[in-house]
């Protein structure tokens, strides 16, 4: 198998969450009953083989962990590059407590809580993604189609009034329209590539307002539940923090790492995370860690607030999407009407100067 091949079944393993979920918990299920680890893996390998082929990526992974542990490598070890960081994380933090089986339920139920929070987001922008398709084709057919028809039977400078008005808009679109494509685009590449970049300053503000707020929930919920499955499994919570910082994105490293800062000079968690001033995960859950944090069996805790986050997150997020369906829809709606208002105009005023021309 040559690098690039194995580059690419890495990333499709990768992208393959699903998968991922139903090997975890077919693994933890082994273990659980006092398979070893390589007897399950290698039970896990042959039923792959012989259900989808020595081609299929799980079944490439599978031998490629085996070949890894034979050498003297952990799980955990075997599955860098393969996996996402935070699964690898959990599953080596429930090697060193000795409690893998339970870490691999932890990984599942993670991977289902960040897809569900995917499934929210995603969703939600299906429809405003539809309203701008839609808007935008009604501009196209306007500019390049009934506009100009119009504009043939009449010559511009002989309308006036909202049929002007759209004429000259027309005009505008038609001869710019490679301008307005790239504004567009530019302005959602630069918005998309500023979620995980932007760090300070403005951000901070912005972060409580939609759709920037957006990503901050969607982070915190998938920071929070990650942050609780290792605390569960036994991790220092400032082991937990400096895991969760390693590899992720500049905005999400730039949060955590000025809670494990505010934990360095004797505070806890939650009022670290309260001294930062990002409001990061979320000020809810900021004080429920600052409160949890001050008793014992805050392991416990914590997974409970993570369990109860993505069910918060998810509603939260829906709740926002909700608002900007209703902003999207209502955009639209008074771009249409305008559009149509202003045919009706045009049409009324090329009877009124038809007629006129007849006397």
């Amino acid at each position: 198998m040559t690098e690039f091949e194995k580059r690419l079944n890495r990333f499709l393993f990768r992208i393959s969450s699903a998968k991922r979920r139903r090997l975890w918990l077919k693994l933890s299920k082994l273990l659980s009953n006092g398979v070893p680890i390589m007897d399950a893996l290698g039970s896990m390998n042959e039923r792959r083989i012989a259900s989808a082929g020595k081609s299929d990526g799980v079944s490439i992974a599978l031998s490629s962990w085996m070949d890894s542990i034979r050498n003297g490598h952990r799980l955990s070890d075997a599955i860098r590059n393969w996996v996402d960081n935070d699964e690898q994380m959990l599953i080596a933090a429930g090697e060193q407590s000795g409690s893998l089986h339970t870490a691999l339920i932890s990984v599942a139920e993670i991977m289902e809580a960040k897809q569900k929070i995917k499934a929210a987001v995603i969703g939600g922008l299906t429809y405003p993604l539809l309203m701008l398709i839609i808007a935008f084709s009604v501009l196209i057919m306007f500019s390049y189609k009934i506009i100009p028809e119009f504009s043939v039977i009449v010559p511009d400078e002989k309308w006036h009034g909202i049929a002007r008005i759209m004429i000259d808009f027309a005009n505008f679109s038609r001869n710019w329209m490679w301008l307005i494509v790239l504004v567009v685009l530019g302005s959602l590449t630069a918005f998309f590539v500023s979620l995980p970049k932007w760090t300070g300053g403005l951000r901070i503000h912005l972060d409580k307002y939609a759709p920037y707020s957006i990503y901050r929930v969607m982070q915190g919920g998938s920071w929070m539940i990650s942050f609780a499955a290792l605390v569960a499994a036994g991790v220092r919570v400032e082991n937990a923090l400096q895991y969760l910082a390693r590899d992720s994105s500049p905005w999400l490293r730039v949060r955590t790492n000025a809670c494990l800062t505010g934990m360095r000079s004797g505070l806890n968690v939650g009022d670290a995370l309260a001294r930062s001033g990002y409001g990061f995960p979320d000020l809810d859950i900021i004080d429920d860690l600052g409160i949890y944090s001050k008793l014992s069996g805050f392991d416990a805790a914590a997974a409970i607030l993570g369990k109860e986050w993505i069910v918060e997150s998810v509603n939260r997020i829906q709740g926002m999407m909700k608002v900007i369906f209703g902003i999207s829809v209502l955009s639209v709606g008074f771009f249409i009407a305008f559009m149509v208002g202003g045919l009706i105009g045009m049409e009324l005023q090329m009877s009124s100067i038809m007629q006129s021309s007849y006397r």
